[in-house]
């Protein structure tokens, strides 16, 4: 299974506006408004098109409606509704070993330090898309869409005329090099929500969410009677325990 993208064959916007309205009719979504503006955006610039994993035969139309069926999948179940996977290894008998020699710590104690560590790294690993479904809830009265199930290639949020174009991430150290490389020579820009600031040696949270509310107010489109758009760290935090509380299978410690 190879990844697949149309951004370099040479297919006019009418034939792929004939896939996408085919490919529409093919999946199940309650209203298509948002992604309408998100494929004419795409349209505006065919690298947005992001590679697609297909298997067998390759053609635009294949391409298209699994494109559409990922948006579809993403805003039908949404991150919040999801079940944990389990690990896809084991854990490494002898980092316990470690952690019980240096601690001091019985078989049990280790045991219950492990089933809490899984806990923690599987939400760690949900968190990202979590991020992006409560900011999602917050910014769409001002013309910001969620681009969901990686419809747009490196970009999460995008205004309705394609003038703003958000890659979000949780942390300041949460990409690699071939991921920042993805933004050189376009617009797109980056936005984390968690640094670290330092206060007498110590290390501390420094959060972000004033220079998001700042880019929403700025390149909004929509609600420009609306109050600003607000966001903060103890209101995103209550979203998770919501969340969290009502769907106690987001996160796993097998």
């Amino acid at each position: 299974m190879t990844s697949y993208t149309i951004a370099n064959i040479n297919l006019t916007k009418e034939y792929l506006r004939e896939c996408y309205s085919l490919a529409k009719s093919y999946n199940e979504l309650v209203n298509w408004h948002d992604l309408d503006i998100i494929f004419e955006i795409a349209l505006m610039n065919m690298d947005y098109f992001p590679g697609i994993k297909i298997q067998g035969q390759q053609n635009p139309q294949i391409y298209i409606d699994r494109w559409v069926k990922g948006y579809s999948y993403a805003v039908n179940n949404l991150p919040s509704k999801r079940t944990a996977n389990p690990k896809g290894s084991c854990t490494d008998p002898a980092i316990k070993a470690i952690v019980q020699g240096t601690q001091g710590l019985s078989d049990e104690e280790a045991k219950l330090g492990e089933t809490i560590h899984n806990l923690f790294m599987s939400a760690e690993n949900i968190q990202g898309n979590l991020l992006e479904e409560y900011i999602a809830t917050k910014v769409r009265p001002y013309g910001l869409i969620w681009c969901a199930g990686n419809v747009l290639r490196a970009i999460d949020f995008c205004n309705t005329e394609g003038t703003f174009l958000l890659q979000v991430k949780n942390k300041s150290n949460t990409e690699n090099s071939s991921s920042s490389n993805i933004r050189v020579g376009t617009t797109i820009i980056k936005w984390y929500r968690l640094g670290t600031q330092t206060r007498k040696g110590l290390k501390y949270p420094a959060y972000k969410w004033d220079n998001l509310i700042s880019l929403i107010n700025q390149f909004k489109t929509e609600g420009q009677s609306l109050p600003q758009c607000i966001m903060s760290e103890s209101d995103y935090q209550a979203f998770l325990k919501s969340k969290s509380t009502a769907n106690r299978t987001l996160i796993t410690s097998l």
